[in-house]
């Protein structure tokens, strides 16, 4: 009889233990801090744009000539030590906007409208020439960036890319992404100063 007792009390024992175990473990699990939710939530912020773009995310740029407005809800920053230029979309304007602005003092911005991914031979490696339309362009800049997304409506095209500028005859500019997920491209035209105008959006729509 005294050995079942014994059998029963080191039983129960075994089972209060485990108990007061998974207890502290719980607790413990609870208290400690979430470091790396906080770390990836700091990552994230947008990252502070150059004085020298021409426009800034939530503004309104405006074609003067043709009064055609873009409203910038998003934005595909490229960054090598600092941003140093930018792809601007305005998804909701009827028919997509892009605008690729550069970190260079009246360097102006380019106005664009994106191709389809079968009207160019887009590879990872933007090549020194590429036709369009019976168009010849030119590659002017090609710059290994980081890329960040900020606001709504910019593609995804990784958090790796090569941006190529490419010059056409007069104005005519073709801007390509070869991102680490998709490659894009935009045909548009260079604006100059007194070619269009930004109304500055608020301090809210640049967060």
């Amino acid at each position: 009889m005294s050995l079942v007792v014994e059998g029963l009390l080191i039983a129960g024992g075994i089972v209060v233990g485990r108990w007061i175990a998974r207890a502290i473990r719980t607790r413990g699990a609870r208290s400690e801090p979430a470091r790396p939710a906080a770390a990836a939530e700091a990552n994230d912020a947008p990252a502070e744009l150059p004085a020298t773009f021409a426009c800034k995310l939530g503004d309104v740029v405006v074609r003067v000539a043709e009064r055609d407005e873009a409203w910038l809800a998003g934005a595909l920053v490229f960054s090598e030590e600092h941003p140093t230029a930018a792809l601007f979309v305005a998804p909701e304007a009827g028919a997509d906007r892009a605008l690729f602005v550069r970190d260079a003092p009246g360097a102006g911005l380019v106005w664009l409208a994106p191709l389809a991914a079968d009207e160019l031979p887009l590879t990872k490696d933007p090549p020194h020439a590429l036709e369009h339309g019976g168009t010849r362009f030119e590659r002017s800049r090609r710059l290994p960036v980081r890329v960040a997304r900020q606001g709504s409506g910019a593609p995804n095209v990784g958090d790796r890319a090569i941006v190529a500028e490419y010059a056409g005859p007069a104005a005519e500019r073709l801007v390509v992404v070869a991102g680490s997920d998709a490659t894009l491209a935009w045909r548009g035209v260079l604006l100059g100063e007194g070619e269009y105008d930004v109304l500055p959006g608020s301090k809210e729509t640049r967060e």
